[in-house]
Protein backbone atom coordinates (compact mmCIF):
# COMPACT_ATOMS: atom_id res chain seq x y z
CA UNK A 1 0.00 0.00 0.00
CA UNK A 2 0.94 3.70 -0.13
CA UNK A 3 1.61 5.96 2.84
CA UNK A 4 -1.17 8.59 3.10
CA UNK A 5 1.42 11.24 4.13
CA UNK A 6 4.35 10.83 1.74
CA UNK A 7 2.72 8.47 -0.79
CA UNK A 8 5.61 6.04 -0.53
CA UNK A 9 5.18 2.34 -1.18
CA UNK A 10 5.22 0.51 2.14
CA UNK A 11 4.39 -2.96 3.38
CA UNK A 12 0.70 -3.77 3.92
CA UNK A 13 1.31 -4.74 7.56
CA UNK A 14 3.37 -1.67 8.45
CA UNK A 15 2.07 0.50 11.31
CA UNK A 16 4.71 3.25 10.84
CA UNK A 17 5.94 4.63 7.54
CA UNK A 18 9.69 3.83 7.20
CA UNK A 19 10.16 6.95 5.03
CA UNK A 20 8.39 9.79 6.85
CA UNK A 21 8.10 8.03 10.23
CA UNK A 22 4.40 8.88 10.57
CA UNK A 23 2.05 6.60 12.51
CA UNK A 24 -0.52 4.76 10.40
CA UNK A 25 -2.72 3.33 13.15
CA UNK A 26 -5.46 5.92 12.44
CA UNK A 27 -5.51 5.34 8.69
CA UNK A 28 -4.96 1.59 8.70
CA UNK A 29 -8.59 0.62 9.57
CA UNK A 30 -9.92 3.13 7.03
CA UNK A 31 -7.64 1.81 4.30
CA UNK A 32 -8.61 -1.74 5.17
CA UNK A 33 -12.30 -0.82 5.00
CA UNK A 34 -11.86 0.85 1.61
CA UNK A 35 -10.03 -2.20 0.31
CA UNK A 36 -12.81 -4.47 1.60
CA UNK A 37 -15.47 -2.32 -0.07
CA UNK A 38 -13.59 -2.44 -3.35
CA UNK A 39 -13.48 -6.23 -3.14
CA UNK A 40 -17.22 -6.31 -2.36
CA UNK A 41 -17.98 -4.13 -5.36
CA UNK A 42 -15.90 -6.41 -7.57
CA UNK A 43 -17.70 -9.46 -6.21
CA UNK A 44 -21.12 -7.86 -6.77
CA UNK A 45 -20.21 -6.94 -10.33
CA UNK A 46 -19.32 -10.57 -10.95
CA UNK A 47 -22.62 -11.67 -9.40
CA UNK A 48 -24.53 -9.21 -11.59
CA UNK A 49 -22.86 -10.81 -14.58
CA UNK A 50 -24.00 -14.19 -13.29
CA UNK A 51 -27.53 -12.82 -12.93
CA UNK A 52 -27.51 -11.68 -16.56
CA UNK A 53 -26.38 -15.16 -17.53
CA UNK A 54 -29.17 -16.72 -15.46
CA UNK A 55 -31.78 -14.53 -17.15
CA UNK A 56 -30.64 -15.70 -20.59
CA UNK A 57 -30.16 -19.37 -19.67
CA UNK A 58 -32.98 -21.97 -19.79
CA UNK A 59 -34.73 -22.45 -16.46
CA UNK A 60 -36.23 -25.64 -15.02
CA UNK A 61 -39.74 -24.97 -16.26
CA UNK A 62 -38.30 -24.06 -19.65
CA UNK A 63 -36.62 -27.44 -19.82
CA UNK A 64 -39.92 -29.13 -18.96
CA UNK A 65 -41.85 -27.19 -21.58
CA UNK A 66 -39.33 -27.07 -24.44
CA UNK A 67 -36.09 -28.94 -23.68
CA UNK A 68 -34.43 -28.14 -26.98
CA UNK A 69 -35.17 -24.41 -26.94
CA UNK A 70 -33.23 -21.52 -25.45
CA UNK A 71 -34.55 -18.35 -23.88
CA UNK A 72 -34.57 -15.40 -26.21
CA UNK A 73 -34.66 -11.72 -25.24
CA UNK A 74 -37.95 -10.13 -24.38
CA UNK A 75 -39.23 -10.06 -27.94
CA UNK A 76 -42.46 -11.71 -28.94
CA UNK A 77 -41.49 -13.10 -32.34
CA UNK A 78 -38.77 -15.57 -31.32
CA UNK A 79 -39.09 -19.13 -32.57
CA UNK A 80 -38.70 -20.79 -29.12
CA UNK A 81 -41.47 -18.53 -27.83
CA UNK A 82 -43.77 -19.59 -30.66
CA UNK A 83 -43.04 -23.25 -29.94
CA UNK A 84 -43.75 -22.63 -26.28
CA UNK A 85 -47.10 -21.04 -27.11
CA UNK A 86 -48.10 -23.86 -29.43
CA UNK A 87 -47.16 -26.55 -26.93
CA UNK A 88 -48.98 -24.94 -24.01
CA UNK A 89 -52.02 -23.99 -26.10
CA UNK A 90 -52.57 -27.10 -28.23
CA UNK A 91 -51.87 -29.60 -25.43
CA UNK A 92 -54.72 -28.46 -23.14
CA UNK A 93 -57.01 -28.22 -26.17
CA UNK A 94 -56.31 -31.84 -27.10
CA UNK A 95 -56.69 -32.97 -23.49
CA UNK A 96 -60.03 -31.18 -23.14
CA UNK A 97 -61.37 -32.82 -26.30
CA UNK A 98 -60.08 -36.21 -25.15
CA UNK A 99 -61.70 -35.75 -21.74
CA UNK A 100 -65.01 -34.91 -23.40
CA UNK A 101 -64.76 -37.99 -25.59
CA UNK A 102 -64.04 -40.27 -22.65
CA UNK A 103 -66.47 -38.82 -20.12
CA UNK A 104 -69.44 -37.92 -22.33
CA UNK A 105 -69.17 -40.06 -25.47
CA UNK A 106 -67.50 -43.27 -24.32
CA UNK A 107 -68.59 -43.74 -20.70
CA UNK A 108 -71.65 -41.43 -20.65
CA UNK A 109 -70.87 -40.13 -17.17
CA UNK A 110 -72.38 -37.16 -15.38
CA UNK A 111 -71.27 -33.91 -17.00
CA UNK A 112 -70.15 -32.56 -13.62
CA UNK A 113 -66.98 -34.64 -14.05
CA UNK A 114 -66.32 -32.95 -17.37
CA UNK A 115 -66.84 -29.51 -15.81
CA UNK A 116 -64.36 -30.27 -13.02
CA UNK A 117 -61.78 -31.70 -15.42
CA UNK A 118 -62.22 -28.67 -17.68
CA UNK A 119 -61.32 -26.43 -14.73
CA UNK A 120 -58.20 -28.44 -13.87
CA UNK A 121 -56.62 -29.09 -17.29
CA UNK A 122 -55.97 -25.53 -18.59
CA UNK A 123 -54.57 -24.13 -15.33
CA UNK A 124 -51.09 -25.79 -15.21
CA UNK A 125 -50.42 -25.07 -18.89
CA UNK A 126 -51.19 -21.39 -18.40
CA UNK A 127 -48.86 -21.36 -15.39
CA UNK A 128 -46.04 -23.03 -17.33
CA UNK A 129 -46.46 -20.56 -20.15
CA UNK A 130 -46.16 -17.40 -18.04
CA UNK A 131 -43.62 -18.82 -15.58
CA UNK A 132 -41.08 -18.80 -18.39
CA UNK A 133 -41.25 -15.20 -19.59
CA UNK A 134 -43.43 -12.10 -19.72
CA UNK A 135 -46.19 -11.70 -22.32
CA UNK A 136 -48.68 -8.89 -23.03
CA UNK A 137 -51.93 -9.03 -21.07
CA UNK A 138 -53.99 -8.70 -24.25
CA UNK A 139 -52.28 -11.75 -25.71
CA UNK A 140 -53.14 -13.72 -22.56
CA UNK A 141 -56.83 -12.79 -22.74
CA UNK A 142 -57.10 -13.48 -26.47
CA UNK A 143 -55.35 -16.85 -26.22
CA UNK A 144 -57.62 -17.86 -23.31
CA UNK A 145 -60.74 -16.97 -25.28
CA UNK A 146 -59.48 -18.78 -28.37
CA UNK A 147 -58.66 -21.90 -26.36
CA UNK A 148 -62.09 -21.94 -24.75
CA UNK A 149 -63.91 -21.32 -28.04
CA UNK A 150 -61.95 -23.97 -29.91
CA UNK A 151 -62.43 -26.53 -27.14
CA UNK A 152 -66.18 -25.99 -26.80
CA UNK A 153 -66.76 -25.99 -30.56
CA UNK A 154 -64.71 -29.17 -30.96
CA UNK A 155 -66.66 -30.86 -28.15
CA UNK A 156 -69.95 -29.76 -29.68
CA UNK A 157 -68.87 -31.01 -33.10
CA UNK A 158 -67.92 -34.38 -31.65
CA UNK A 159 -71.28 -34.68 -29.91
CA UNK A 160 -73.09 -33.63 -33.10
CA UNK A 161 -71.22 -36.24 -35.12
CA UNK A 162 -72.08 -39.05 -32.68
CA UNK A 163 -75.66 -38.13 -31.73
CA UNK A 164 -76.68 -36.50 -35.04
CA UNK A 165 -77.62 -33.20 -33.38
CA UNK A 166 -76.85 -29.58 -34.40
CA UNK A 167 -73.39 -28.29 -33.59
CA UNK A 168 -74.49 -24.90 -32.26
CA UNK A 169 -77.06 -24.35 -29.48
CA UNK A 170 -80.69 -24.00 -30.55
CA UNK A 171 -82.23 -21.90 -27.77
CA UNK A 172 -81.31 -19.26 -25.21
CA UNK A 173 -80.74 -21.75 -22.38
CA UNK A 174 -78.33 -23.82 -24.46
CA UNK A 175 -76.47 -20.69 -25.55
CA UNK A 176 -76.12 -19.59 -21.92
CA UNK A 177 -74.66 -22.98 -20.94
CA UNK A 178 -72.43 -22.92 -24.01
CA UNK A 179 -71.01 -19.48 -23.14
CA UNK A 180 -70.61 -20.11 -19.39
CA UNK A 181 -68.79 -23.39 -20.03
CA UNK A 182 -66.42 -21.66 -22.44
CA UNK A 183 -65.91 -18.85 -19.93
CA UNK A 184 -64.94 -21.34 -17.21
CA UNK A 185 -62.23 -22.82 -19.46
CA UNK A 186 -60.92 -19.37 -20.41
CA UNK A 187 -60.84 -18.19 -16.78
CA UNK A 188 -59.04 -21.35 -15.68
CA UNK A 189 -56.36 -20.83 -18.34
CA UNK A 190 -56.09 -17.15 -17.40
CA UNK A 191 -55.77 -18.04 -13.70
CA UNK A 192 -52.86 -20.33 -14.53
CA UNK A 193 -51.18 -17.47 -16.40
CA UNK A 194 -51.52 -15.17 -13.39
CA UNK A 195 -50.08 -17.82 -11.08
CA UNK A 196 -47.20 -18.42 -13.48
CA UNK A 197 -46.45 -14.71 -13.60
CA UNK A 198 -46.42 -14.55 -9.79
CA UNK A 199 -44.06 -17.53 -9.69
CA UNK A 200 -41.71 -15.91 -12.20
CA UNK A 201 -41.60 -12.64 -10.25
CA UNK A 202 -40.96 -14.44 -6.97
CA UNK A 203 -38.13 -16.43 -8.55
CA UNK A 204 -36.56 -13.23 -9.85
CA UNK A 205 -36.84 -11.54 -6.42
CA UNK A 206 -35.25 -14.54 -4.72
CA UNK A 207 -32.39 -14.49 -7.21
CA UNK A 208 -31.76 -10.79 -6.64
CA UNK A 209 -31.99 -11.25 -2.89
CA UNK A 210 -29.46 -14.08 -2.94
CA UNK A 211 -27.01 -11.97 -4.89
CA UNK A 212 -27.20 -9.19 -2.30
CA UNK A 213 -27.39 -6.37 -4.85
CA UNK A 214 -29.69 -4.18 -2.77
CA UNK A 215 -27.48 -4.52 0.29
CA UNK A 216 -24.36 -3.50 -1.62
CA UNK A 217 -26.04 -0.42 -3.04
CA UNK A 218 -27.40 0.57 0.38
CA UNK A 219 -23.98 0.43 2.00
CA UNK A 220 -21.84 1.96 -0.72
CA UNK A 221 -23.84 4.30 -2.93
CA UNK A 222 -26.56 6.05 -0.95
CA UNK A 223 -27.30 7.10 2.60
CA UNK A 224 -31.03 7.22 1.99
CA UNK A 225 -31.27 3.82 0.37
CA UNK A 226 -32.80 2.25 3.47
CA UNK A 227 -35.91 4.41 3.11
CA UNK A 228 -36.04 3.68 -0.59
CA UNK A 229 -35.85 -0.04 0.08
CA UNK A 230 -38.68 0.19 2.61
CA UNK A 231 -40.86 2.03 0.11
CA UNK A 232 -40.04 -0.50 -2.60
CA UNK A 233 -40.78 -3.36 -0.19
CA UNK A 234 -44.21 -1.91 0.61
CA UNK A 235 -44.89 -1.40 -3.09
CA UNK A 236 -43.92 -5.00 -3.83
CA UNK A 237 -46.24 -6.23 -1.08
CA UNK A 238 -49.18 -4.28 -2.52
CA UNK A 239 -48.33 -5.55 -6.01
CA UNK A 240 -48.15 -9.16 -4.83
CA UNK A 241 -51.41 -8.71 -2.94
CA UNK A 242 -53.07 -7.39 -6.09
CA UNK A 243 -51.81 -10.35 -8.11
CA UNK A 244 -53.02 -12.79 -5.45
CA UNK A 245 -56.46 -11.18 -5.32
CA UNK A 246 -56.68 -11.25 -9.12
CA UNK A 247 -55.77 -14.94 -9.18
CA UNK A 248 -58.33 -15.69 -6.48
CA UNK A 249 -61.01 -13.74 -8.34
CA UNK A 250 -60.40 -15.50 -11.65
CA UNK A 251 -60.35 -18.88 -9.89
CA UNK A 252 -63.68 -18.18 -8.20
CA UNK A 253 -65.16 -16.94 -11.46
CA UNK A 254 -63.94 -20.05 -13.30
CA UNK A 255 -65.48 -22.36 -10.71
CA UNK A 256 -68.73 -20.40 -10.65
CA UNK A 257 -69.16 -20.28 -14.41
CA UNK A 258 -68.16 -23.92 -14.75
CA UNK A 259 -70.55 -25.32 -12.17
CA UNK A 260 -73.42 -22.85 -11.91
CA UNK A 261 -75.47 -24.64 -14.54
CA UNK A 262 -75.14 -27.96 -12.75
CA UNK A 263 -75.69 -26.54 -9.27
CA UNK A 264 -78.77 -24.70 -10.42
CA UNK A 265 -80.44 -27.85 -11.64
Amino acid sequence: MRCPYCISDIHDDALVCPICRRDLYLFKPLLSRIDALEKQLTAHEERLSQLDALQTAPSLDTALVAPSSTVEPQGFDATPSSQNWLLNWITPLVLLIAAHGLIVILYDLNTVYLRVVSLVIPLPFGALLFARRRYPALLAVVSSCLLASAAVLAMSSLTAWVDRVPVLPQDLREWREFITYAASIALSYLTGMILGQMLRRRRQEETLRSLGVALALARVLSQGADKTERVEAVARKFHNLGSSLTAAATTAAAIFTGLQGLLGK
